[in-house]
């Protein structure tokens, strides 16, 4: 046990390289689209280095994580996975539908000039499909989320915006035109999705002249602020010679340190607000805006179009940043973050059950496990808001989660498992939700006497004010 542990263990530490887009070619060539889930291989030394950078933004006198925007980021990166369970991904999807149909020619899978065709071009469609998330309304709101965080680390890289591979894809059909194959636009895209990972994150200033050619953190920090000068810069994956190249680049000013977020701040952790509020401002934008013309416009042009306007705006209209800045930072008490903590733990070990035993589950077990986990983020989100009904909410959540468990727990139940962690997994399962309801029905209980005594000191007030 000890040598597999071992044999695992170097084999992930390995792999990290993939991280930075080391890869081997031939060790990345694959026959068919059985290829290696390097995204979810990857997960445990993400978590390793999230833990790195922590201690280097303490040590270097910056806050740590904020508690708040983290789990609203993990909330937003499963809550897009959950989609991706049936489904690898919705990009990969429409590529071999294109392959299967409109092929002009078929590459090699095995031919290091195929490998090195699609490493090029799958880059370049990068940038294309990330500039046209910023450049047309209806696709900014989609991607919007992305940028929805106000810390920029490397946990913040997880709030993707679900319905972002549903246009994602339009960039990348081409190469399935000249023919190249989905297995070996799998892997690539897996790479540059691992590489966009540790970019996001201020722990590294400067990587001297590797930021001439690749994108580094310090231009990404710039894509990522709200400052008027970094507005729609910097849309590159690996190689930052695009946006040089199609005039997006910008430099990162030590004089003027990025300050991140959206240009109007979204004050919420509900992770279907921040997927989807800005449809609503776009709706009402478009109900608003005379002239039918205009009203088609909105969804296509620019995020600050309106009619009168260059198609992506006036840049004079991004608002200022005022110093000192403030975020948005709802204080809760300890325990309700320590509570916070433990289900987002609990939630994400439950997702991992369900994504890599999918294929042993019932529909009926999906759909609820899925079910179970937008529920969970959504209460979690308006516990970390401090809102008074999230304590209602959870206690109703959990109730909920134990009376259905009998669906719900075969997710850590199913063949070719080891019984000890079935075992293990059950009871925490079982033991932490049931401490939960006790938890939630005493506080309520313990808010509802200190109310009546409020109104039963408020009555017998008034009644003396009376007497007298």
């Amino acid at each position: 046990m000890f040598e597999m542990f071992s044999q695992n263990f170097w084999q992930l530490i390995t792999n990290t390289r993939y991280f930075f887009y080391l890869a081997n070619p031939y060790e990345t060539m694959f026959p068919d689209m059985n290829v290696p889930r390097y995204v979810s291989e990857m997960f445990p030394v993400f978590i390793f280095l999230a833990f790195i950078e922590n201690l280097i933004r303490f040590f270097s006198g910056k806050s740590i994580l904020r508690l708040n925007d983290s789990i609203a980021s993990i909330s937003s990166g499963l809550v897009q996975d959950c989609f991706r369970i049936h489904i690898r991904s919705l990009e990969v999807f429409c590529y071999c539908l294109v392959f299967e149909h409109f092929r002009l020619t078929t590459l090699p899978w095995n031919s290091l000039a195929t490998w090195l065709y699609c490493f090029l071009l799958v880059d370049f469609g990068f940038y294309w499909a990330h500039r046209l998330a910023h450049e047309i309304n209806f696709i900014w709101a989609i991607h919007q989320a992305h940028h929805s965080g106000e810390d920029f680390t490397l946990v913040a890289a997880l709030r993707q915006a679900v319905l972002q591979p549903f246009t994602a894809w339009i960039t990348y059909v081409p190469m399935a035109v000249i023919g190249i194959p989905p297995q070996t636009f799998l892997v690539h895209l897996q790479l540059t999705e691992l590489y966009m990972l540790w970019i996001h994150t201020e722990a590294i200033k400067s990587l001297g002249y590797l930021e001439l050619i690749f994108n580094c953190p310090s231009h990404h920090r710039v894509h990522h602020a709200r400052n008027r000068k970094y507005i729609d810069k910097n849309y590159g994956a690996l190689f930052i010679f695009w946006d040089k190249l199609f005039d997006t680049y910008q430099d990162e000013d030590p004089q003027e340190p990025p300050v991140y977020g959206l240009v109007h701040p979204v004050e919420s952790y509900d992770p279907f607000y921040l997927q989807f509020h800005t449809w609503i401002t776009m709706y009402h934008n478009i109900r608003h805006t005379p002239g039918i013309w205009n009203k088609f416009c909105i969804p296509f042009k620019g995020p600050g179009w309106s009619p009168g306007k260059p198609r992506l705006g006036y840049i004079d209209e991004i608002p200022d940043i005022k110093q000192p800045v403030e975020y948005w930072n709802p204080k809760i008490s300890f325990w309700k973050k320590v509570y916070a903590i433990c289900h987002t733990v609990i939630i994400v070990i439950f997702y991992h059950e369900l994504s890599t035993k999918s294929n042993q589950l019932t529909q009926l077990n999906i759909f609820l496990g899925v079910v179970c986990i937008l529920a969970t983020f959504t209460t979690i989100g308006s516990w970390l808001e401090n809102k008074e009904k999230a304590i209602r909410m959870e206690l109703v959540r959990c109730a909920v989660f134990l009376m259905f468990e009998k669906y719900l727990i075969p997710l850590t139940s199913v063949k070719e498992m080891d019984t000890s962690y079935q075992s293990s997994i059950i009871w925490t399962f079982r033991m932490t939700y049931m401490i939960s309801i006790m938890i939630c029905t005493l506080y309520e209980f313990i808010r509802m006497v200190i109310h009546l005594f409020d109104h039963l000191k408020w009555q017998l007030k008034q009644t003396k004010l009376h007497v007298n």
